[in-house]
């Protein structure tokens, strides 16, 4: 009884701080301890035994990142990775870049890369939007037959407790064309840009900053369909 009362407490500790972490919420000691509420020598203990077994890492000016064990249990493809360096072009430099996937008739974050650029909604993983206020919905249907297309926002019907009509009102997102490049502007998630990602059920998206410049926009739209195409 006394293993199993302090153990479960202190791996959902850990798992909080992990997702702290890895979303971006925190990267410092101080900033999960006034995240998370616990105390200073509890986050220091943690820290310690999520760096020892390569969960977490100090980047070049200390900050709190993911470490290489994380990033093979979480992605271990490669998928985001490859596709987030692919994403390191002059055109992308400083913006914050997502990749998404559908359930239902919701986007899911799987992943964020966060830039430098502020931004009016910042993304974080694990979040959901609905998915007529993301670009990357339309990038991921239109890549699928119309039945195909159906099945995936079907799977999670009954999860979600989805109506015939929330059905469809997801799948006319689906562009019977296929474009490079899907964009949409929602206050729910601001102005985005997405792109399928070639052979897979994923789309990346790019946040674009209030006001960003016309030709600045369109050079990085064609770089964002790049990454996703060649990773």
């Amino acid at each position: 009884m006394g293993l199993g009362a302090s153990r479960t407490p202190a791996v959902h500790r850990g798992a909080r701080i992990l997702d702290a972490i890895s979303s971006g919420a925190a990267n410092t000691p101080s900033a999960l301890m006034r995240l998370l509420g616990l105390p200073k020598s509890s986050i220091a203990d943690l820290l310690d035994t999520l760096e020892d077994v390569g969960f977490i890492d100090r980047a070049a000016d200390g900050g709190l990142i993911t470490g290489t064990r994380w990033a093979a249990l979480s992605d271990p493809d490669a998928l985001v990775h490859n596709l987030f360096r692919a994403c390191a072009t002059p055109d992308l430099d400083g913006h914050t870049i997502s990749l998404v996937q559908l359930l239902g008739n919701q986007t899911v974050f799987v992943d964020v890369h966060l830039g430098r650029l502020p931004l009016p909604l910042t993304p974080r993983p694990g979040q959901r939007a609905d998915a007529t206020a993301c670009a990357g919905a339309p990038a991921i249907l239109s890549t699928m037959a119309v039945d195909e297309a159906a099945d995936v926002i079907s799977a999670a019907a009954e999860h979600l407790g989805l109506t015939d009509d929330d059905v469809q009102r997801c799948l006319e997102l689906r562009h019977a064309r296929r474009r490079k490049v899907y964009e949409t502007v929602s206050p729910q998630t601001g102005h985005q840009l997405a792109c399928s990602v070639a052979g897979t059920r994923y789309a990346l998206t790019l946040h674009v900053p209030d006001r960003w410049p016309e030709p600045a926009t369109r050079k990085a739209a064609r770089a964002l369909h790049a990454a996703a195409n060649d990773y």
